[in-house]
């Protein structure tokens, strides 16, 4: 059965669909899925952007959304997917994201030519057990930053970028990501 289709995943949608305690400069209306800037060369940075697009590891998968929150600045965005997995396998799930977070260098795209590469730099956070990279450079000739942060409640696993041509702020990026952990962990998958 797809992930998608369940009555969790209806449940779990409906609860990013508004988040009234957004923090300033961003959207309490979650907007569609996040699509990439660039599909990445690396099999790691492209493991990642494809878990924050909403496609995450399927085994044992049993619900998944994944939606953005429109901010403020040019570009500025905080796309959020959530995957809930059977029994305790979400254990295993994060330390898979953990890896491919670590092993995410330089994520740029293989076009000859082309204008998108972003540099992987340590992410300093207050949060225990989350794991976050900051990525840096240029995408579409322009200069962009974005926060990439992978945590774990219970059977949840969450992804989240906090990112836009003005770099982000770590501290909103945390506040972005203990709110939405918070949503979470109300539900009952």
């Amino acid at each position: 059965m797809d992930a998608r289709s369940t009555p969790q995943n209806a449940r779990l949608q409906a609860m990013l669909a508004t988040v009234p305690d957004m923090p300033a400069g961003f959207s309490d209306r979650a907007r569609d899925h996040w699509q990439p800037p660039f599909t990445p060369a690396d099999g790691n940075c492209r493991k990642i952007f494809a878990f924050v697009e909403g496609r995450p590891p399927k085994e044992d998968l049993s619900a998944v959304s994944a939606v953005t929150y429109q901010g403020a600045g040019v570009g500025a965005l905080a796309a959020v997917s959530v995957a809930v997995y059977h029994g305790d396998l979400s254990a295993k799930r994060l330390l898979t994201m953990r890896d491919a977070v670590s092993k995410c260098v330089i994520a740029d795209d293989s076009t000859p030519g082309g204008s998108n590469r972003l540099t992987s730099f340590p992410l300093p956070m207050n949060e225990d057990g989350w794991t976050g990279r900051r990525l840096k450079g240029r995408v579409g000739g322009y200069p962009y930053e974005m926060h990439l942060v992978v945590a774990r409640q219970g059977r949840t696993v969450m992804a989240l970028v906090n990112g836009g041509v003005r770099p982000p702020d770590v501290k909103r990026t945390e506040e972005l990501g203990r709110l939405l952990m918070a949503k979470v962990g109300t539900l009952d998958l």
